[in-house]
């Protein structure tokens, strides 16, 4: 039986649907495109009511989104499946991959952070481990990932046209030595995209890539106000973000990608239930 160092089998898939790696071989053969606009105006209400009880401007949207992620994924698993070697594998974590700039100029320091969460964290809970994150991110400090890059690249460009062939063969049999695995932003649940920090209101969509374990994409642009007209033609003001996804649709046909998808809308418009813990009984 085969075994990864970072996933089980995942069991409960149907019969057609564990045709689709030989049909469907790559990630990129396979990918489907959703975008949504939310409205943010509850949200906006919570976090600015979140903030006056901190005494300090301490949370902010895209920790509630992060939140809103983590909790959508614990509640729909399949989200977190991933396909290798033609097979279909549960991760064993919940993490995110994102990047952080040292300041918002065009020249500024990049990096990219992983954030790993237990799937029945709250909102404050993941918000703490997002602001350390960050916080950690935009020290001088280098990054384990940087060093092991900084590593690979003084190799000879022959050596690593060779090497690189054997770690995607590891990578496909789950064999892949940990420390590259754990510092690398393609082996997460999902990649993350802030645009709204640089004021993209219409964000991209983010590709997956080939190497790695990652078949989840979310992107976030610019909150914005919006003028809309009720059934009775009042005209108010509300909150909204746009938001697209990519996802490689093997692991998440459209039924079970449209209601977690809805899910996570409903999280956004209705925040004070990432208060809680999820309840994740009977969660399969």
């Amino acid at each position: 039986m085969s075994r990864r160092n970072d996933a089980v089998p995942a069991t409960n898939i149907r019969i057609y649907n564990r045709m689709y790696p030989y049909l469907m071989k790559r990630r990129c053969d396979s990918l489907t495109y959703y975008t949504m606009e939310i409205e943010m105006t509850n949200a906006v209400q919570f976090i600015q009511k979140k903030n006056r009880e901190a005494d300090e401007r301490k949370y902010r949207i895209f920790d509630l989104i992060m939140a809103a992620i983590c909790r959508t994924v614990a509640l729909r698993p399949g989200l977190n499946c991933f396909i290798a070697d033609h097979e279909f594998w549960q991760r064993n974590e919940i993490s995110f991959s994102f990047t952080v700039k040292k300041e918002l100029s065009e020249n500024a320091i990049e990096r990219n952070v992983i954030v790993r969460f237990e799937e029945d964290m709250n909102f404050e809970e993941v918000a703490a481990i997002v602001r350390q994150t960050i916080n950690a991110a935009r020290r001088d400090d280098p990054a384990d990932h940087e060093e092991m890059m900084t590593f690979f690249l003084r190799m000879p460009k022959w050596v690593l046209r060779m090497l690189f062939p054997l770690l995607q063969r590891w990578d496909r049999k789950g064999r892949l030595p940990r420390r590259i695995r754990n510092n690398d932003g393609l082996h997460v649940t999902a990649l993350i995209a802030n645009l709204g920090s640089i004021n993209i209101p219409n964000p991209p969509f983010n590709h997956l890539q080939e190497w790695g374990t990652t078949s989840l994409s979310v992107s976030m642009g610019k909150m914005h106000r919006t003028k809309i007209l009720d059934e009775n033609d009042n005209e108010y003001i509300k909150d909204t973000i746009k938001i697209g996804v990519t996802v490689d649709q093997r692991i998440a046909e459209g039924f079970y990608f449209m209601k977690s998808m809805r899910i996570f809308e409903e999280l956004l418009e209705n925040p004070e239930l990432l208060e809680e813990r999820p309840d994740l009984s009977g969660i399969i």
